[in-house]
């Protein structure tokens, strides 16, 4: 049975009331001070009583519904509040538990939209990545002059046609990791990989593309004796690309991109510095974000498909890394990831 705490407080306030009163009746007439004694004692108890059901009927349940509102917070759906109190912590207990009902549905209908999007995704890029593929061989047949002669023009004119398409099929690919990172089948050819080696070559893929930009590429390996780590080489060699092609396309020209490489006893740590745009202060919290690409980075290149660093914080999570960055709009950044060490 719920009874409401007005009812109980009134009940309490009653009892001191009557309280008081015959503690008034003694006072006045001038009679023992025993009964007084009493009465305060009566007093006294009845605060221990109310303070009582106040911390039963209204902490208690809070204590309780603030627990579930916190794994609610984490994601946890399933749990609900389960009060037997006062009249009024009952009902709020069960609009609560409303509440999170409706979460669980909007959120299972989220994650229904999202399975959607992820198969359309894959099905659009798988679709279009075959042709791209054969406009690429031709353009190259024509570029390489195995379907004839070219004039200098129509050189220049299908270069630049041969050079969006490969933007085309790099974006295709990017739609396609994405979708496996969605699907968790991301990593499949984990084995030992010194990543020395893999950094090392993929700052000297990169040095032909600094020098055309006029970007100096430094390389510093800090240390020796790397550990190899347990990866997926072509992934771990993704994300660090990401991270190059990021610094080389928003530093300008005359600027430098450092790449820097050391270890410890538990990981390895890659870092990727420039003295380019840098990211703004108010956006820095969205840079993982898929898709999402800072407003400066926009105006610079406008081609970006905002999903470079997405994919590079989901492999090196995947790998049980960790990634970050630091930046000052202007002046440039450094992102940075760790794998750990293979013991």
């Amino acid at each position: 049975m719920h009874f409401s705490i007005q009812a109980i407080v009134g009940i309490v306030i009653l009892l001191l009331f009557f309280a008081s009163a015959i503690s008034l009746y003694f006072a006045l007439g001038n009679l023992y001070t025993a009964p007084l004694v009493l009465v305060a004692l009566i007093n006294v108890e009845a605060v221990v009583f109310l303070v009582f059901l106040i911390t039963r009927g209204v902490i208690g349940p809070l204590n309780s519904i603030r627990t579930v509102v916190k794994k609610v917070g984490e994601g946890d759906f399933i749990v609900r509040i389960k009060i037997s109190s006062t009249k009024e912590m009952t009902e709020l207990g069960e609009s609560v538990n409303d509440m999170i009902a409706k979460l669980q549905d909007a959120r299972a209908h989220e994650r229904e939209v999202e399975r959607l999007k992820t198969e359309f995704v894959s099905l659009a890029a798988h679709q279009l990545r075959t042709p791209l593929s054969s406009i690429k061989w031709t353009l190259q047949a024509f570029l390489e002059g195995d379907l004839g002669s070219l004039t200098n023009e129509q050189k220049e004119f299908i270069s630049r046609t041969y050079a969006s398409n490969e933007k085309m099929i790099s974006l295709i690919n990017d739609l396609l990791n994405l979708t496996r990172i969605e699907e968790g089948r991301y990593l499949y050819k984990p084995s030992l990989v010194q990543l020395e080696d893999v950094v090392e070559s993929i700052v000297k893929w990169y040095q032909e593309e600094a020098k055309r930009r006029g970007i100096a590429l430094i390389y510093k390996c800090v240390g020796k004796d790397f550990p190899k780590v347990l990866a997926d080489e072509e992934k771990i060699r993704l994300a660090a690309q990401n991270l190059i092609d990021n610094a080389l396309r928003y530093t300008r020209e005359g600027g430098k991109v450092t790449v820097f490489l050391k270890h410890d006893t538990e990981n390895i740590e890659i870092s990727v510095q420039d003295t380019g745009i840098g990211v703004p202060d108010e956006q820095k919290q969205r840079i993982f974000e898929r898709f999402f690409r800072a407003e400066n980075a926009r105006k610079v290149d406008t081609q970006g498909s905002g999903l470079g660093l997405y994919l590079a914080k989901n492999i090196v999570e995947a790998h049980g890394g960790k990634i970050w960055f630091e930046s000052q709009e202007n002046k440039g950044a450094t992102f940075t990831f760790s794998i750990p060490i293979t013991q």
